[in-house]
């Protein structure tokens, strides 16, 4: 629990590492044997602490038996890309460390899973419906800061279009769709920008009926991102009025996915969840 230290890139290139070790039958102790490496030294690159160098990696592929030509490259990139800084990086000021490791997360992503209870998920706002929630929250009153999270947020929904973009799985309870979130107007072009992200083939919109009653995301809002594939990096997030937490482990990532499969099978359809929208947008 807490913020994610190492940069995502760098777990992401760790694991991967670790993967082609154990792949290769090697203990941590053989490795190093077979690497004339301290087993503390590659320890702290598979936890990403530790940078390796496109150099380093490709020896230590060699080394674990590693022929795949496009996992070398894949590897590659991650290593010149360790380092590097993302553009969230000119809002830090503003930014808690736990968002910007969020923002870090969602750009790396292959995939992210939503489950929203009160309001529109982050990436699926529009600009007016974010600024009336932001100018609710603790920056209420000043108007630059404001304007500077509303830019954060409205860039990180640039991964949505991207190319390559992620897979986006969103669960949203249908109270969130009835909380006229800075008014008529503004909830109307909201629905209709929910309509618009629906039509996208990376995107599964489902609403969550009052009619499904009680289910596994009444204690609270959830997020699971996963980087780099099945059997990659996955994180599940958690949000509160003064904290945002990482968890990790399989017993916390199996406990949140059978929640996510749980509701995904009591909402409505992705088409039944269109015509739920429009329903709405009708009346609103």
């Amino acid at each position: 629990m807490g913020n994610i230290a190492p940069t995502i890139r760098l777990r992401r290139l760790g694991l991967a590492l670790k993967n082609a070790r154990e792949s290769a039958g090697l203990t941590l102790y053989e490795a190093a044997d077979l690497l004339k490496r301290h087993p503390t030294s590659i320890a702290r690159i598979e936890k990403g602490l530790h940078h390796a160098r496109v150099r380093d990696v490709e020896y230590m592929l060699n080394k674990y038996g590693v022929t795949d030509a496009a996992i070398h490259e894949r590897l590659y990139d991650w290593s010149r890309n360790g380092r590097k800084k993302g553009w969230w990086q000119e809002f830090r000021k503003d930014l808690s460390p736990e968002t910007m490791d969020l923002i870090g997360l969602e750009y790396d992503s292959d995939s992210i899973d939503f489950c929203e209870l009160v309001v529109v998920p982050g990436l699926f706002q529009n600009e007016d419906y974010a600024r009336a929630l932001i100018a609710q929250g603790p920056y209420s009153g000043d108007e630059e800061s404001v304007e500077r999270l509303i830019a954060v947020r409205m860039q990180r929904k640039e991964i949505i279009t991207r190319p390559n973009p992620p897979r986006l799985r969103a669960i949203i309870d249908e109270a969130a769709l009835h909380r006229l979130v800075g008014g008529r107007r503004v909830m109307r072009a909201q629905l209709q920008h929910l309509l618009d992200l629906s039509s996208l083939p990376n995107v599964m919109l489902q609403v969550l009926p009052f009619a499904c009653g009680a289910h596994q995301c009444v204690t609270g809002a959830f997020i699971i991102i996963e980087i780099g594939g099945p059997g990659s990096l996955r994180v599940v997030t958690v949000d509160s009025l003064t904290q945002m937490s990482y968890l990790e482990g399989e017993d916390v990532l199996r406990t949140y996915s059978n929640a996510f499969k749980g509701m995904h099978a009591k909402a409505h359809s992705e088409a039944d969840t269109r015509t739920f929208i429009e329903g709405l947008l009708s009346q609103t």
